[in-house]
């Protein structure tokens, strides 16, 4: 008995806490089982009707009735049990009832592993409860029993990341004014992403997964799908606990050790996938989604405090090259723009190589490598103009109002007064040249003079540059100081 209570006593310990609060109240609450005995009754509804009304409809009756309760089961699995999840979250974000927490020795990433898991629970229960009826619908004509349960599995890792986003977009919700901001910009993102994959379900069950993945590399296109979506999950969870954890922690090195390992991810799927299909234009591809993906992290790392804290001085490493490695990937505005620039030139440099490879065709080549510097290069100068800009604002004459991670907000308002004043302007002048749109980043991919685009945009580069140089190179020298110390 004394061993058995030392086993019980070891797995109480482990479990997560979080979890056992969250899956609690979901089972005290009537959310949960008003969902699922709803849905239940529904789908017991539908299927009953198309087996008794199977002998006098046509042979798609199956595939429809599929379609219909994977419908309803994916409404559940990925918009109103995720959904809900980040309304919650958020809600405690703006009560500050989380701040409790960190009174004990729960760790952030404690926190935001309990609320994924104790909602992915109530999905997998959902699913659980939907797949028996999703199975009998072989019965019906027109189903592939194998293609029903590979929908399932899929749905399932979906849904996994979508939960995992509406945790991320409710842990950014802390104030009033951000909390409706984000919450309403994740609920549509679920939403859309809702309706565009459930069309790309229909064509699945329609014409078959071979069709859908393309024939041939079915297994291939499922792995690297799932691999993407696992990846993304990932990064998300490091990024909603990076925002939950303290200030003063180094919260960013788990943020960027995981973006850099989706980079690396990516780049090996582009390599599977170029070497397969004969087709090195799948670089250029990755390459644009990377870029982008990097310049837009440039309105996070200017939203980062600019000196070392205590903690984090206690966290780097000695030795010149560790050291010099750990300020790329430490907490610090310097560090994360010198970190995005190094991914940014690696890009660059894979595409440039790839598509000068004798595989690739001359004209495609050129084609590919002309929009690539022009649509990524440009966009990447313009985001970290625009940023750098807004660290300058900030920091001389805003400071005393508005907080160093609010600075994305400032560049953002920058942007559309550099991008609408010149519209403005030339109106009432009477001047109608396109010109007065080139300080708008999207003016890129209407343009026809591209060199005086990129002129534009590196110029906007340099200047934000020129004049944070001091800003920037006092957190180099202070970061090394502690190094040395």
């Amino acid at each position: 008995m004394t061993a058995l209570d030392n086993i019980i006593d070891r797995c109480d310990e482990r479990i997560n806490p979080i979890i056992v609060k969250e899956l609690r109240q979901v089972v005290r609450g009537k959310f949960f089982w008003g969902v699922l005995i709803l849905f239940l009754g529904f789908q017991c509804v539908v299927l009953s009707l198309s087996l008794a009304d199977q002998g006098s409809r046509y042979n798609n009756s199956g595939q429809e009735t599929l379609m219909f309760l994977y419908g309803v089961l994916f409404l559940a699995s990925f918009a109103v049990i995720p959904i809900y999840s980040g309304f919650r979250f958020s809600r405690e974000r703006n009560e500050g009832s989380d701040e409790l927490l960190f009174i004990t020795t729960i760790t952030p990433q404690t926190i935001i592993w309990g609320k994924f898991a104790a909602a992915f629970l109530v999905i997998l229960l959902i699913n659980s409860a939907f797949a028996p009826f999703m199975a009998m619908t072989f019965f019906l004509s027109g189903v592939d029993l194998w293609s029903t349960f590979i929908m399932i599995l899929l749905g399932l890792v979906v849904s996994a990341a979508g939960t995992m986003f509406q945790i991320c977009i409710g842990s950014l919700a802390r104030e009033g004014g951000s909390m409706v901001l984000f919450r309403i910009a994740g609920l549509f993102f679920q939403v859309m992403m809702f309706f565009s994959l459930m069309s790309i379900s229909s064509e699945m069950v329609r014409y078959g997964l071979d069709r859908t993945f393309s024939s041939g590399y079915l297994y291939s296109s499922i792995a690297t799908f799932v691999t993407f979506i696992v990846s993304g999950t990932y990064l998300l969870y490091h990024a909603a606990a990076a925002v939950v954890a303290p200030a003063a922690t180094n919260r960013m090195l788990p943020v960027r050790v995981a973006a850099t390992i989706l980079w690396l991810v990516t780049l090996l799927m582009a390599g599977y996938w170029a070497v397969v299909s004969s087709n090195f234009e799948v670089f250029a591809v990755w390459g644009f989604m990377a870029s982008y993906v990097l310049s837009m992290a440039c309105l996070v790392a200017i939203s980062e405090r600019d000196f070392v804290t205590e903690r984090v001085a206690r966290e780097i490493p000695a030795g010149i090259i560790k050291g010099r490695i750990a300020f790329l990937f430490f907490s610090g505005a310097a560090g994360g723009l010198a970190w995005i620039l190094i991914l940014q030139i690696l890009t660059f440099a894979i595409v440039l190589l790839v598509t000068g490879l004798p595989g690739a065709t001359a004209y495609s080549g050129r084609s590919i490598l002309s929009d690539f510097v022009l649509y990524s290069g440009s966009f990447y100068c313009y985001l970290l103009g625009y940023s750098l800009l807004a660290a300058f604002i900030r920091r001389v004459f805003v400071a005393d109002h508005i907080d160093i991670r609010n600075t994305w907000v400032v560049a953002l308002l920058t942007c559309a007064v550099f991008s609408i004043v010149p519209i403005l302007a030339g109106g009432v002048m009477g001047m109608g040249s396109e010109d007065l749109l080139i300080a708008n980043p999207l003016y890129v991919s209407a343009v026809r003079r591209t060199d005086s685009v990129l002129l534009f945009a590196a110029s906007l580069a340099v200047i934000g540059l020129v004049i944070n140089a001091a800003w920037i190179a006092r957190q180099f020298k202070e970061f090394y100081r502690e190094m040395d110390a």
